[in-house]
């Protein structure tokens, strides 16, 4: 009989050990989980900074070509012999043509810049909206608890065991 009380004794501590273990292991990798959700987040606020200073790089190249293309047309077409400035002239109308097309090229850049910027800034949301998430699952997890509990349920289940009824 001193066996069989030691083996539910035993049982009943490794249950509990056992609990305690797992709850722990749980609680540090939500942890782990929410800083590196924490870290992404971080990671896309700089994205996004990145995108807009790269965007206005490739906002002021495209100025800067748009700009010469014009003053390639107003030259060569000075040359020969015509007046790009003047209303009315082919000339002013291919030079407006092309002042029109680079602020179009410019206005999508724009817009380009500014799709993807919002885009890192939700993926940056949704990394920060994970790393809540994972802190309240680390916050769920009670080691002490769950050792505790699993060793009542252990003792419970071994109580016939453990707490012979004495017959008289």
């Amino acid at each position: 009989m001193a066996f069989v009380t030691a083996i539910a004794v035993a049982g009943v501590g490794l249950s509990a050990y056992g609990a305690y273990s797992s709850s722990k292991a749980n609680k540090k990798q939500a942890r782990s989980q929410a800083e590196q959700a924490a870290l992404n987040a971080e990671i896309s606020q700089r994205n996004a900074k990145d995108i807009v200073e790269r965007g206005n790089d490739a906002l002021f190249d495209q100025k800067i070509a748009t700009l010469t293309s014009m003053s390639q047309v107003r030259s060569g077409t000075a040359a020969a012999g015509f007046v790009v400035d003047s209303a009315g002239t082919t000339g002013a109308q291919l030079y407006r043509s092309m002042a029109e097309a680079g602020e179009v090229d410019i206005s999508r850049l724009r817009e380009n810049i500014e799709r993807e910027e919002q885009r890192a800034l939700d993926q940056g949301a949704n990394f920060t909206a994970q790393s809540n998430q994972f802190k309240i699952q680390s916050r769920g997890y009670n080691p002490l608890l769950s050792g505790f509990t699993a060793g009542l349920g252990g003792l419970n289940q071994n109580a016939d065991i453990l707490f012979p009824a004495k017959v008289t």
